[in-house]
């Protein structure tokens, strides 16, 4: 027993000599005094002036880490551009033990509050973060062998944007897309391990009319208060030197809207973008979906038509090329099957300097009623199909409709051939 009281008092001691180290240390250390130093390193690393204000703080067990207040990451040596990057405070922490008995690298979760990040495309197509990604993915590929220690290990503990926002300006297609609200957690990374990602944000989005164009023309256009959305992706399995990217489950919200599945992405020997998954969406309502996205939708026979949509299908992608087979959907009473791809358009069918794509399609339905999608002014007019508005689509295919109800006729087995 003595001996147990002995180690025990030992211990103690020894604990009570390392918070005492600890908190003298907390006193005598000031952070401030390498607020230059940490500045000019990020300055080298990534070749942007970094500037932090307020006062640093430290934090110690059972994470070594800095606190700051505001800070900014600003921009290129182009003049007008705001800064890159700027924050109400932020911490990153690197846990301590493993730092000193493994010499392992375990950085924390880093936390940024109040943090803006400003995008800017010029008219040239520059981006204003095009030389850090072009530091971000050098030449020549980094040594296998060097990172392959025992004492290499790097982990990251997850990334925190909160009460944040993002700001993106093109001056060539004159889009203005900004994030604000924005919240995003990353869950904890390591090598070869899935990790987290949970993002909300309120997304506005408008693009300016083109001089001459008139204020009534222009391309995409939300209302001014914006559209609520949110993305989970609970298991990202990131590839370590190509785009590689597997997500076994995640789901996305627009509004009401809501959509999940499956992705599994990479690029093959030429460096073409292959992907592949699976989808389900369900949508209460397409009008009310329609009018908190700006869409104009025009009053049908059927006040609440376009209602609820749901469907599902697996869906694959390459070179440009989108095809979804099977794909089940359905949209009010009718149901339809089938499948429907989407391939870009040779220059011999587009027009010389013109770009497009060509759609296919084979779908079939089982009852449709058109009276219920006419609009009020032509209830009383004849029902002509869109073929005009098919043909500008450059679309091909059949559609099948078991029975289609037009006013007061009922025609069954009808085949629509599109060429």
């Amino acid at each position: 027993m003595r001996v147990v009281r002995r180690i025990l008092g030992i211990a103690v001691a020894v604990v009570l000599l390392a918070v005492a180290a600890v908190l003298i240390a907390a006193l005598v250390i000031d952070p401030d005094r390498y607020r230059g130093a940490i500045e000019s390193a990020v300055h080298r690393q990534i070749g942007r002036p970094l500037v932090l204000e307020g006062h640093l703080r430290l934090t110690w067990y059972p994470w070594l880490g800095v606190r700051t207040g505001p800070g900014r990451l600003e921009s290129a040596a182009a003049a007008g551009e705001p800064d890159l990057l700027d924050w109400r405070s932020a911490a990153v922490r690197v846990r301590l033990l493993p730092l000193l008995l493994h010499r392992r690298l375990e950085i924390g979760r880093v936390r940024l509050v109040g943090a803006t990040l400003h995008l800017r495309r010029g008219p040239h197509g520059r981006g204003s973060w095009d030389d850090l990604t072009a530091r971000l993915h050098p030449a020549a590929p980094p040594s296998t062998s060097a990172a392959a220690g025992p004492h290499a290990a790097t982990t990251l503990g997850g990334l925190d944007l909160v009460n944040s926002s993002l700001d993106y300006i093109d001056a060539r297609s004159r889009e203005h897309v900004s994030l604000t609200d924005w919240q995003l957690s990353v869950g904890a990374w390591r090598a070869g391990k899935p990790l987290s990602v949970r993002t909300s944000f309120v997304l506005h989005a408008a693009t300016a009319a083109s001089p001459g164009s008139g204020a009534g023309s222009g391309g995409l256009r939300l209302p001014a208060d914006g559209v609520r959305v949110s993305l989970d992706a609970p298991r990202l399995q990131l590839g370590a030197t190509t785009l590689e990217l597997t997500a076994s489950r995640w789901s996305l919200d627009i509004a009401d809207a809501k959509a999940d599945g499956t992705l599994d992405a990479s690029r093959d020997a030429s460096g073409r973008l292959m992907a592949s998954g699976a989808v389900t969406a369900a949508v209460p309502s397409l009008r009310r979906l329609a009018q908190t996205l700006g869409i104009h939708m025009p009053v049908l026979e059927d006040p609440s038509a376009p209602g609820e949509l749901s469907l599902s299908g697996n869906w694959r992608y390459r070179g440009g090329a989108l095809e979804v087979e099977p794909l089940t959907a359905r949209l009010d009473a009718t149901t339809i099957t089938g499948w429907v791809a989407r391939a870009p358009l040779k220059s011999a069918v587009a027009g010389a300097n013109a770009a497009g794509d060509e759609w296919t399609f084979a779908l079939r339905a089982n009852r449709v009623d058109f009276g219920r999608y006419l609009t009020r002014s032509k209830r009383h007019k004849p029902l002509r199909l869109p073929v005009s508005a098919l043909r500008a689509l450059h679309a091909r295919g059949t559609l099948e409709l078991e029975r289609a109800t037009i006013g007061g006729t009922t025609l069954k087995d009808v085949r629509l051939q599109v060429q």
